[in-house]
């Protein structure tokens, strides 16, 4: 079978993502998509993928907690979880060393959170801005919470390894720790890695402008996910 995904969504949590674009929202729309596994990665949080998985749930769709963590160095890496609480333990570890900045909406956008009784409430703190965890190393230590880090569109200029190291190449050959990339366009720039390509998603024109990605599978699950995106064969 194949998976039908989209693994880098960002809700109206995130504070460059459309307010209208809650938790319930994406999950109508991969519903009308014929996606059937997605993920939920806000910028440095996860606080919206409580009401995503709830609602992911009733709907009979397979949905992963995650996160798009920015990096010491400015560089995005799509952070996915097989469950909510290893989600919220990394999500916890991020938040101690991050500076305690506070949002500027009338800036930066709001940063709504959805609960799942449905309830909203504002994330207060600054979400766009970096994390004090650097790259190197980071593979390892997802993994230890659970998760599965994957470099975000590596080919883009703004916010990637591509931007801000030069490409992959210049990442070094001994530093082959992601095994699966995120490229946005360039598949050329996985150099010889397993690629993915999501939406990269901030509302719902995006998303559904986006094309259909697939990967092979035996079963939908996310241990069948998680098998295909550390590199293992089929």
């Amino acid at each position: 079978m194949d998976i039908v995904y989209d693994f880098h969504i960002h809700s109206c949590l995130s504070p460059c993502g459309d307010d209208s674009f809650t938790p319930e929202l994406i999950v109508e729309c991969a519903l009308a998509k014929e996606l059937n596994a997605i993920a939920l990665t806000d910028h440095n949080t996860c606080r919206n993928c409580p009401a995503f998985l709830a609602a992911a749930e009733k709907a009979g769709l397979l949905a992963l907690p995650g996160m798009e963590l920015q990096t010491a160095e400015e560089i995005h890496v799509v952070c996915l979880f097989s469950t909510l609480a290893d989600a919220e333990r990394f999500e916890h570890f991020v938040e101690l060393g991050m500076l305690p900045l506070e949002n500027a909406p009338d800036i930066f956008g709001n940063q709504i959170i959805h609960h799942p009784d449905g309830s909203q409430s504002s994330e207060s703190r600054m979400l766009l801005t970096s994390s004090s965890i650097p790259l190197h190393g980071l593979y390892d230590l997802v993994g230890r919470y659970g998760g599965i880090a994957i470099p975000a569109h590596i080919d883009r200029e703004a916010f990637s390894i591509g931007g801000v190291l030069g490409g992959m190449e210049e990442y070094s050959e001994k530093n082959r720790d992601f095994p699966t990339v995120e490229v946005y366009s360039d598949y050329s720039a996985a150099k010889n890695r397993r690629w993915i390509q999501n939406s990269d998603a901030h509302g719902i024109d995006r998303f559904f402008e986006s094309e259909y990605h697939t990967f092979p599978a035996q079963e939908l699950s996310v241990a069948e996910i998680f098998r295909y995106l550390s590199g293992q064969e089929n």
